[in-house]
């Protein structure tokens, strides 16, 4: 099952990169955790609505903003962890800034159900129980 789930996670983000289109592998009411995410204030959105009101407010900040996706790894029983990397140009500077982060997908039942970012890659592979 859990290569199964890492090539849902995989088709949710290259659905997502492509269109930007909401993707059939989440769960209708999925969460977005940030209660993860070290440094950042706590905070949760659920579905399609609370992830676009989160996106849209990380990205403000930019004029621009690239996202590459990295590995997805299998993680313990139904977490797939993705290594991700972002830039962005802060809006209205030529100042660009980087980050490398993780992100954990809990997959039951063929579904994303919850997502949980990291402030770092190895944040994310602890949380998600992988080996290397």
């Amino acid at each position: 099952m859990s290569q199964e789930n890492v090539e849902i996670v995989r088709r949710a983000l290259t659905e997502f990169d492509e269109s930007q289109h909401l993707s059939a592998a989440f769960a209708p009411n999925f969460v977005l955790e940030g209660r993860t995410f070290r440094g950042a204030p706590i905070f949760e959105y659920h579905g399609w609505e609370g992830f676009f009101e989160f996106f849209e407010d990380w990205v403000d900040a930019y004029d621009v903003w690239e996202q590459e996706i990295g590995q997805i790894l299998d993680g313990r029983g139904d977490r797939v962890a993705v290594l991700a990397h972002q830039r962005g140009r802060l809006r209205g500077t030529q100042d660009w800034v980087e980050l490398d982060y993780g992100i954990v997908y809990t997959v039951t039942d063929g579904l994303i159900r919850r997502v949980e970012l990291y402030r770092t890659a190895e944040e994310a592979l602890e949380a998600a129980g992988v080996r290397r």
